[in-house]
């Protein structure tokens, strides 16, 4: 789809690439149905960090140990600015996130959960707030891939805002899903062999 044009140097030296990648023969309607197209993957994006966050607001003020809750409070600051940068992809594209995307945040969480109850008995045993730190770490894994997919659209379009920004929130949810990781795995240990809350 984009190739790199090379422009040929008349003293024969080697031809110089132009910088960056181009669309070539795309009339205006290709481009737009590609846009159309990419926002409605933008407006997915949204949704899924707005389950995310929103499942942490949930989930920090049940956590009693107070480093833990310090840890889910940061990662809670970084969602709810991730999220803002969610709403910001489709505009740089020139496009507005669909109606009603937001109240599809609580559409994905409510499947989230349900698909974690299914699951329950995997956790052979484990109580008290374990199963909301296993909820965010998928949670964020999704709202992780979700925007590592907004970057390859920003790469395949050609689009430098949109994949720098998406770039870098991938970048910090990355961090995110191993302290999440960490987190889930001490509460477990104390679920199981205590059964307590954290």
């Amino acid at each position: 789809m984009a190739d790199a044009i090379e422009a040929a140097d008349p003293e024969g030296a080697e031809p110089a690439a132009i910088e960056g990648p181009y669309l070539l023969n795309l009339d205006h309607e290709t481009w737009d149905a590609h846009l159309d197209r990419a926002a409605r993957w933008l407006a997915h994006v949204i949704t899924a960090q707005a389950a995310f966050r929103n499942a942490l607001e949930i989930a920090v003020p049940k956590v009693e140990e107070p480093n833990i809750r310090q840890f889910l409070s940061e990662i809670l600051d970084r969602a709810r600015r991730h999220e803002e940068v969610a709403h910001r992809l489709p505009r740089t594209i020139g496009r507005e996130a669909a109606d009603g995307t937001r109240g599809l945040a609580g559409v994905a969480m409510d499947v989230a959960r349900k698909a974690l109850d299914a699951i329950e008995g995997v956790a052979g045993g484990a109580k008290g707030n374990w199963k909301d730190l296993h909820h965010l770490l998928m949670l964020n894994l999704d709202a992780m891939g979700a925007f590592a997919i907004a970057e390859q659209l920003g790469l395949a379009l050609a689009h430098h805002e949109l994949r720098d920004l998406a770039f870098e929130v991938e970048a910090e949810k990355s961090t995110d899903q191993l302290i999440l990781k960490e987190l889930m795995l001490e509460m477990a240990a104390v679920s199981i062999l205590y059964g307590e809350r954290v």
